[in-house]
């Protein structure tokens, strides 16, 4: 069968592999290249994980997952520890990234399938022969046997047609921002710690970026905000966004942050998932529409690769 799926992160790459033997697919990405929330932003010799920081496994199935690439050398751990702020808690399992970025996992799943980026699905259209994927052009490919959606589950609902069985799940899923500041410095950081975990808003997270392995960068820090002040502040001036993280880390770092030679703000609308679906995946297989993503099992890397598969187990009959 023709199968298109929406989406080139962790989980669209995963379900596309798995399904690649059987059926035809092709993955659509919004953005110039792969990663979804694993991406890597580079300006000049700075990069930045400016999405997911690190990855724990808690099922021997992703664990054995991550083996297979760590001797591909496609994962390193990271951090040796973080510093905890205002009671903020961590896991205990072992921490893992993806070298030499965040994105690289998934720019090594996408060699051995077909993505077509820089596409932004913006509707689907249905007639006797399947389903046509419709872009922001108004362009129509297709036609596909199924479409499945790995994009966040507000997008994917409002993408799919009413009818679909998996509505009144895709209702009760709720989502969380983020934004993330990216700074690059001149001069290395003077810090203990490599990451900083915080419970005190408006700051959730901070890493030297370019202390993770493998980053041959100039110096760079990541300022992740917490979701709940995201939310609340979503669509303020980013200027002002920029204003109140660099003021907070500032005072949490000990060091004057606000110089960089080079800063730049990203807003994820849809960055974690406090209420997931509680289910695996979606799938009505009358329509020939699935969905699957990591907001169907929680907010982690791990949850994005087992709804994946999870789908590809139960396969498109």
């Amino acid at each position: 069968m023709k199968v298109a799926i929406i989406g080139a992160g962790l989980s669209g790459l995963v379900l596309a592999t798995r399904l690649k033997a059987q059926h035809q697919v092709t993955i659509f990405e919004k953005a110039r290249g792969p990663g979804g929330r694993m991406s890597t932003r580079r300006a000049g010799r700075h990069g930045f994980d400016h999405g997911a920081q690190y990855f724990t496994a808690e099922t021997e199935e992703f664990q054995t997952f991550i083996d297979a690439k760590r001797a591909d050398s496609l994962i390193s751990a990271w951090p040796d520890a973080i510093e905890l702020h205002g009671g903020a808690q961590v896991s205990g399992k072992p921490k893992w990234v993806a070298t030499p970025g965040m994105n690289a996992l998934c720019k090594a799943l996408a060699k051995s399938v077909h993505v077509q980026t820089g596409f932004l699905v913006t509707g689907l259209e249905q007639d006797a022969t399947g389903w046509r994927i419709v872009d922001k052009m108004g362009s129509h490919v297709g036609p596909f046997d199924w479409v499945i959606s790995t994009a966040p589950a507000p997008q994917t609902a409002a993408l799919f047609p009413a009818a679909f069985s998996g509505h009144g799940t895709l209702a009760k899923v709720r989502m969380s921002g983020c934004f993330a500041l990216m700074l690059g410095f001149a001069k290395p950081l003077d810090l203990p710690w490599q990451a900083l975990k915080s419970a005190t808003p408006p700051i959730g997270w901070i890493a030297v970026n370019s202390g993770k392995p493998r980053r041959s960068n100039d110096p760079s820090m990541i300022i992740q905000s917490s979701n709940d002040w995201a939310d609340a502040h979503l669509d303020d001036d980013p200027d002002d966004v920029c204003a109140a993280l660099l003021a907070a880390a500032s005072d949490l770092t000990g060091l004057e942050l606000t110089a960089p030679v080079h800063q730049s703000l990203h807003r994820w609308r849809y960055a974690a998932t406090p209420q997931p679906a509680g289910e695996p995946f979606l799938k009505d297989a009358a329509m020939t529409l699935a969905a699957c993503g990591d907001w169907c099992l929680g907010s982690k890397v791990e949850a994005a690769f087992l709804s994946a598969t999870a789908l590809a187990d139960a396969g498109l009959a």
